[in-house]
């Protein structure tokens, strides 16, 4: 018996399918794992750089703090030196002051006189007095306006001491320098508010060494994979900036209301906008694959929202940080995964196949044994029935001579016994002929010799069975009835000679061939608790040379034939009943 082919070919198709699709699952999912990963890599520098950035601001402000008490001082010492009616401070007076107090200048502020309005009244810089309405200038005019009701600001804004507020570092509404510190003192005991202010050239340079560009500057060197970082403000990305109108004309944006506060953000994809809102709402990093000048990119947005207040020097404002991050480190390492991967696949295929191979030869290997033993049984049975025909013809003579010496002395009683006995010996090889098919009668010859020898009371019966055209090989014929009977009498010899019993029944139902086989069977035995009576290697048997293929012969013979097997216990009794459609 060779293998199928078309088996093995089916096998190896679906053994390489399953290879592909677990190479490609592989795939994609270590992909999806290595963009978790540096996700969680990119927030986790972004949590860093947050980090880092707040110990640098903590640092600025307390330095603006103490600039503020340093401008505080100067204000006090000009309050000395100025008459408290500002109609007799003069702007001329106001410049030697500010030199004098070591500061940048000084200027009054007073009421407008429309409505609570406030206005710098004399300045020792010319561009302050062109600032003759403050009250467009936010939560700036709230503190002037509570210093001047109640000597004191207690807005959340800004550095409060008493009678005195400072700002943080700002481009100047007068235009007066690029960045200024200003601060506020009012004590009541004057009729204008002391603004005493510096150019925050220190405070910029302190930033500039240890600020958040400084931060990101450094975490670009030491992280090649990143391609940019930028801090987007929290209230005022992907909107435009409110502007302040200078006196002069000219529009400013405050510092704190520039839409990237640190960094830079030239990468710029349609979708930035749409995930830096899904950044803030959620409160969890988002991080996407995109295209840049034709190469992937993976940028991760982290929102950093303002902080409960620990703190008097926290003046934080929310914002998104941005990393922008050479995605092509990942398809590298996935193409060396892969690489790595597709030998071993290569090697499992190999091994598989092999495999399947071995499995399928050992399969071949077992039946063609069990056709084998088949075969060399059938031409034994027959053989042996034959032989047992010539014998009776042989003997015929010696019957007749025994027969006639009877008659001749007249012994009647012992002439009816011979003629009984020799009678029932041709009747029973007559019935074993009638059976009407050799290969099934040749066993059936065989087994009634291995009955008597194993003393098991074997019966059959085989009716309309003569001159049939079954559509079944006879050695197919052979293999089916005698495994069945074969394993009948293997289960009959487990019990005493007095109760081994095998029968076996034949016959034409409709247009199948009906065979039953039945023996005496163990008491405690289940068929729930056989399952396997059909698998190869299966067997009840303690010792001996079998092998557990009988059944699943018979199994195999009767789907080939496209027959179908029955299994039932009848009172101690096994029976295997099998029906084949006759061709």
């Amino acid at each position: 018996m060779r293998i199928n082919r078309r088996v093995i070919y089916i096998t190896f198709i679906i053994v390489i399918l399953l290879l592909i699709t677990n190479n490609s699952s592989y795939y994609w999912y270590a992909k999806s794992i290595l963009t978790q990963e540096m996700s969680e890599q990119m927030a986790t520098t972004a949590n860093q750089i947050r980090t880092s950035i707040e110990q640098s601001e903590a640092g600025a402000f307390f330095v603006e703090d103490m600039i503020g008490e340093q401008l505080r001082s100067a204000a006090i010492f000009a309050k000395t030196k100025l008459d408290p009616d500002i109609d007799k401070v003069t702007n001329e007076q106001l410049v030697p002051l500010a030199a004098e107090a070591g500061v940048d200048g000084f200027s009054l502020m007073k009421r407008s006189g429309i409505g609570d309005d406030i206005m710098v009244g004399k300045s020792s810089d010319p561009n302050e007095l062109t600032l003759t309405s403050t009250i467009t200038f936010g939560y700036w005019f709230t503190a002037f306006d509570q210093l001047m009701k109640y000597h004191n600001v207690t807005i959340p804004e800004g550095q409060k001491l008493p009678n005195f507020w400072a700002g943080i570092y700002e481009v100047p509404a007068s235009g007066t320098s690029d960045v200024s510190k200003f601060g506020y003192y009012y004590d009541g005991e004057a009729n204008y508010i002391i603004c005493v202010f510096v150019n925050a050239g220190k405070i910029k340079k302190f930033k500039d060494i240890i600020g958040a560009d400084t931060i990101v500057k450094k975490t670009l060197t030491s992280n090649p994979d990143i391609i940019e970082i930028s801090g987007l403000n929290g209230i005022t990305f992907g909107t435009k900036p409110k502007e302040y109108t200078r006196p002069n004309g000219i529009m400013y944006v405050s510092m704190y209301d520039r839409p990237v506060l640190f960094g830079t953000h030239n990468i710029i994809q349609v979708n930035d906008f749409t995930n830096f809102k899904r950044a803030i709402q959620d409160e969890k990093p988002v991080s996407v694959v995109e295209s840049y000048k034709g190469k992937p990119i993976l940028k991760t947005f982290v929102y950093v929202p303002i902080k409960e207040r620990v703190t008097d020097v926290q003046r934080e404002i929310p914002y998104v940080i941005t990393i922008v991050s050479d995605y092509q480190s990942i398809q590298k390492t996935l193409n060396d995964q892969l690489i790595r991967v597709a030998l071993i696949i290569v090697l499992f295929t190999v091994f598989s196949c092999l495999l399947v191979f071995l499995v399928f030869r050992f399969n071949t290997k077992s039946r063609e044994t069990a056709v084998q033993s088949t075969q060399e049984m059938y031409i034994q049975n027959v053989d042996l029935m034959f032989a047992t025909i010539r014998s009776q013809r042989h003997d015929f003579l010696n019957h007749v001579q025994t027969l006639y010496a009877l008659l001749t002395n007249g012994e009647k009683e012992d002439q009816m016994r011979y003629m009984e006995e020799l009678i029932e010996e041709i009747n029973e090889v007559n019935d074993i002929i009638r059976i009407g098919q050799p290969a099934i009668a040749a066993l059936i010859q065989s087994k009634i010799t291995l009955a008597m020898r194993t003393k098991v009371s074997f019966s059959y019966e085989f009716i309309g069975l003569d001159g049939l055209s079954l559509g079944v090989k006879s050695v197919d014929l052979v293999k089916i009835i005698g495994n069945l009977i074969d394993n009948a009498f293997d289960e009959a010899n487990k019990f005493p000679a007095e109760e081994r019993e095998v029968s076996v029944k034949g016959w034409k139902e409709s247009n199948a061939v009906k065979i039953s086989v039945k023996n005496r069977v163990n008491p405690s035995f289940h068929l729930e608790d056989d399952t396997d009576l059909f698998a190869i290697g299966y067997s009840t048997k303690l010792e001996g040379g079998h092998q557990g293929l009988g059944l699943p012969v018979v199994k195999e013979r009767v789907e080939y034939y496209r027959g179908t097997i029955e299994v039932t216990l009848e009172e101690g009794f096994i029976c295997f009943q099998l029906s084949i459609p006759m061709q």
